[in-house]
């Protein structure tokens, strides 16, 4: 079941085009990844699958409006109130008996416990981002964007959060559309697309994508290392696939 079909899109800023008939589709449930250098367009199709832009073309989307979040300039969500007040307030539409445990937890997962009695401006950007997360995160909606959310995390902690917000998607049945100029966000990834050039360059696995080298070089997107590395080892048949983890092609290298 489609979350979002979108076909023969066309969206331009004045005489700049951005989209070009594009067409794609993302399924209920999935954690999608859509990559793209800057100027290629993320920004504007996050906004137009939000609702928030106008376009040319069909847009299907499975949920309503108020069952999707979306999250990009973070300064939108400034408060001088508690971290905990703020999440109250976007959890009214829970009984009330609920609201406390599904924000202890959610803020427990999500890194965010210990700020729950401080005031949300005195928080650290990242730290603002985690609480807007959760502040989602318990609306029960069904359909998360996210328009370069992570670009701000340290690599250790983008890691941690995004397997979690995978977990916590799946076992909530929320779609994800993750848009990220970072190509080591696709490793988490259930369908990775690239945009560019105004329409869907690659959609697909990670090894379906990953295999189309050419279409990295031409669009200048450098692959992860562990990706290229593995090219240039089954070049000279020394494993006979490509990597995703680093740990596990070190490991069979030395069996």
């Amino acid at each position: 079941m489609q979350a979002v079909g979108i076909k023969n899109l066309n969206f331009s800023y004045g005489n700049i085009k951005v989209f070009d008939n594009l067409n794609l589709s993302i399924n209920v449930g999935t954690f999608a990844t859509i990559l793209g250098n800057n100027g290629s367009g993320k920004t504007t199709l996050a906004r137009i699958l939000s609702g928030t832009l106008k376009y040319k073309g069909e847009l299907s989307k499975f949920f309503k409006s108020n069952e999707i979040g979306f999250i990009d300039e973070i300064y939108e969500y400034d408060s001088d109130d508690l971290v905990m007040n703020v999440l109250i307030k976007e959890a009214k539409k829970l009984k009330k008996d609920d609201i406390r445990n599904k924000i202890f937890n959610i803020s427990v997962m999500f890194n965010f416990s210990k700020n729950l009695d401080k005031s949300f401006d005195n928080l650290s950007f990242t730290q603002k981002k985690l609480v807007v997360l959760g502040s989602y995160l318990i609306q029960n909606i069904k359909m998360l964007i996210l328009d370069n959310f992570f670009e701000d995390f340290d690599k250790n902690l983008k890691k941690e959060i995004i397997k979690k917000l995978k977990r916590f998607a799946k076992r909530e049945n929320i779609t994800v559309v993750n848009f990220s100029n970072d190509v080591d966000e696709i490793f988490y990834a259930d369908d990775i697309i690239i945009i560019g050039d105004g329409k869907v360059l690659l959609d697909g696995s990670k090894r379906k994508v990953f295999e189309k080298e050419d279409v990295f070089e031409k669009y200048e997107l450098e692959r992860p290392f562990v990706v290229s590395l593995s090219d240039k080892l089954k070049f000279y048949d020394l494993i006979d696939k490509i990597y995703f983890d680093e740990k596990k092609l070190v490991d069979d290298l030395w069996k």
